[in-house]
């Protein structure tokens, strides 16, 4: 009776072997040294690899099994009818494809089911060797393999009866539906793989973010399996936060320094106005008082340069009050806006309203976005004064969900924002907000007043 054997290997796309079963190595006088990394043309007998290596090149191009019967004469010289079978699997960490084989001489299929029963618990316990999570996704049935590994990760029980059901409960809620129209799309536009990352609840109730990775098995242009691996990406995601949280960190203390440098040298140039500059103009305007007025037009050179030196006395006055911010370290935000409009109020110019919050987290806010405010304020009450021809404006300062917000009203003749809000005044309070990531809305049109709107975040 003819001697009933089964070879079983696998082979990369660079024909080199990977794994063969202990038929293999004893029927061609073969140790595993021998062979494994090796192309298997360089120790198989050149009868088998002609018969054979044909249909490894046929699946690998195909992507598809191939299961022909060969007859092939072996090395003794005598004859054997093989059943082959050739099928083509992915290997999800090194990138390439395999080829796995089966050679069974046919008269004994109680042998051939026993070799394979070998094979699959050979790759049973590779699977559970490896430190590497890895799942299986039978289509068909509906089985899902995981790995020991894959279980441990996530803290649970190992148990093939964890189907997919299973699995979909246990990923977080704002990411499952992307995460099933990502494999659905896979499947539909025949792709011969998926990645996602998503948070998937372990066994303690906490969520890990994961990195999944899946490659799908055809039959006949049909998904039958999914193959994948699993990675713990939360020290990743992790990390990732805490560079975020530093960077915004970083950006707040650079915005700081910059608030405080413009606020040092506008005051630097607001003393220097007032202290030398407008002392020369007075200079000059003494002597012009002591000029004799011996005719008529030089008393009317005089009187006129007189007068022009004031206004500039005046206006250099004006600009290095408002150059010099207040000392806000030493006074509340409220009581230096406070004091703005009862200047105003004093010269008759304009009624002006200010309400408040006693208690809204405002004067917590930093030196930099008090500063920001009142000169949002100051740039705004300007703007009012040259242009509006308002009677009132309304001033309010709130806290609202973690925002201040800061609205000026005038009754003022109004204006179209597409063409004045693009000026000076709006683009320094823009820039201002912008600074410190808020947010400017202006709503005017001409006849109807404006209203400013300003939201700053409170702690960020």
């Amino acid at each position: 009776m003819q001697h009933i054997f089964c070879l079983a290997w696998v082979i990369d796309e660079d024909t080199k072997l990977v794994f063969a079963s202990d038929s293999f190595y004893k029927h061609f006088n073969l140790s595993a040294d021998q062979c494994v990394g090796k192309r298997v043309t360089t120790f198989i007998p050149s009868a088998f690899t002609r018969a054979v290596y044909d249909k490894h090149i046929q699946a690998l191009e195909t992507n598809k099994p191939i299961s022909p019967t060969q007859q092939i004469q072996w090395v003794n010289g005598n004859t054997f009818n093989f059943y082959i079978n050739i099928f083509p699997t992915n290997c999800p960490h090194s990138g390439k494809k395999l080829l796995s084989g089966q050679a069974v001489n046919i008269p004994d299929i109680g042998h051939i089911e026993k070799e394979l029963r070998q094979a699959k618990e050979r790759i049973l316990h590779l699977t559970r060797a490896t430190s590497d999570a890895i799942w299986e996704w039978d289509m068909q049935t509906g089985q899902i393999f995981r790995n020991e590994a894959l279980m441990q990760m996530i803290g649970y029980q190992w148990d093939n009866s964890k189907g997919l059901s299973w699995w979909l409960r246990r990923i977080h809620p704002e990411d499952r539906d992307r995460l099933a129209d990502k494999v659905r799309d896979a499947t539909d536009r025949h792709k011969k793989s998926w990645e996602d990352e998503y948070r998937f609840k372990c066994a303690d109730g906490s969520y890990k973010h994961v990195q999944d990775k899946g490659f799908v098995v055809y039959e006949n242009d049909l998904p039958v399996k999914m193959i994948g691996s699993l990675q713990d990406v939360s020290p990743l995601i992790q990390l990732r936060n805490e560079l975020a949280d530093e960077r915004l960190q970083r950006q707040k203390e650079i915005a700081e320094t910059v608030i405080r440098a413009q606020e040092k040298e506008k005051t630097r140039i607001g003393h220097e106005l007032h202290d030398n500059v407008n002392q020369i103009l007075l200079t000059v305007k003494l002597f012009i008082d002591k000029i004799e007025a011996c005719k008529e037009e030089q008393q009317e050179i005089k009187q006129k340069s007189s007068e022009y030196i004031s206004l500039a006395i005046e206006e250099i006055r004006k600009l290095s009050k408002e150059l010099v911010a207040p000392q806000l370290k030493e006074e509340s935000l409220i009581g230096n806006v406070q004091t703005l409009v009862k200047d105003i109020e004093l010269a008759g110019a304009m009624n002006v309203r200010f309400t408040h919050e006693q208690d809204g987290g405002i004067e917590q806010l930093s030196s930099g976005k008090k500063i920001t405010l009142f000169r949002i304020v100051q740039e705004q009450l300007k703007n009012i004064l040259r242009h509006s021809q308002a009677s009132l404006t309304q001033i309010a300062l709130t806290s609202k969900e973690g925002k201040i917000e800061l609205l000026i009203k005038d009754n003022g003749n109004g204006f179209d924002p597409r063409h004045t809000y693009q000026g000076i005044g709006f683009s320094n309070i823009r820039e201002r907000t912008e600074f410190y990531n808020g947010a400017v809305q202006v709503d005017s049109a001409p006849g109807k007043g404006c209203t400013l709107k300003v939201l700053l975040p409170a702690f960020e």
